[in-house]
């Protein structure tokens, strides 16, 4: 005698016993509602279950795209550029409106001497983001390097009227010094130095600013300034 198995036996068991009753018609048409109701409903529910599983993955998008966005940070250093494109390649395939991914995508390709498509990316950056003051910092870099003083200086306005920073007035001043526009230097570099107050870089750059525009004993004063910092 041979052992059923215990699926079997519950296969089995469960089965519904075949009915030796006739149905009429007005029966078997319902029967046959009640089985399109049942795949009705059951479509329902899947379709349901597939709408909340899209809308929650969509609706994820932004903090996913952030978690990868954050992998790629930490490969941004000397030597890593490289590595870190990627990551904010993935960022943006997440979620195509993050201007930071573009942001750090353009800072990531400036260092690596691909200013064009640096460029490109900053400017989708803005775009999404018009207050991202540090897209406008970085293209005004960019123009440094390309020797178009005129529109490096207008980005580092930009950032400033968003968000004045040391960094930004320093800049400025700089580029304005290249243009031989002592009077609008001078003002950017006292801004700088309002937060720059140990570093003596900024006041020898100020002094030659103050040499030019004939203020002999204000930049003796700078010089003298940056030499005590130099000491300490």
């Amino acid at each position: 005698m041979s052992l059923e198995s215990p699926f079997r036996r519950w296969l089995n068991a469960i089965r519904p016993v075949p009915s030796t009753r006739t149905y009429t018609k007005a029966e078997l048409a319902q029967k046959q509602k009640q089985k399109t109701l049942l795949r009705g409903t059951f479509g329902l529910i899947v379709l349901a279950g597939g709408g909340w599983y899209a809308y929650n993955y969509i609706s994820s998008a932004p903090q996913r795209a952030k978690t990868v966005l954050d992998q790629g940070m930490l490969q941004m250093g000397p030597g890593k550029y490289q590595d870190a494109i990627p990551f904010f390649d993935r960022a943006i395939s997440i979620s195509a409106g993050y201007p930071e991914a573009y942001l750090y995508r353009g800072i990531a390709e400036h260092n690596l001497g691909q200013n064009d498509s640096a460029l490109i990316d900053l400017d989708k950056a803005a775009d999404l983001n018009p207050n991202l003051v540090r897209a406008y910092d970085e293209r005004g870099r960019i123009y440094e390097e390309k020797g178009d003083t005129a529109k490096a200086i207008d980005e580092f306005s930009k950032s400033i009227k968003i968000q004045p920073s040391t960094d930004a007035y320093y800049a400025r001043a700089l580029a304005y010094e290249k243009l031989g526009d002592h009077q609008k230097a001078l003002p950017d570099f006292d801004n700088a130095i309002l937060e720059m107050r140990e570093a003596p870089y900024a006041y020898r750059a100020r002094a030659l600013t103050k040499d030019a525009l004939g203020d002999a004993d204000g930049a003796k004063e700078d010089r003298e300034t940056a030499h005590t910092i130099d000491g300490r």
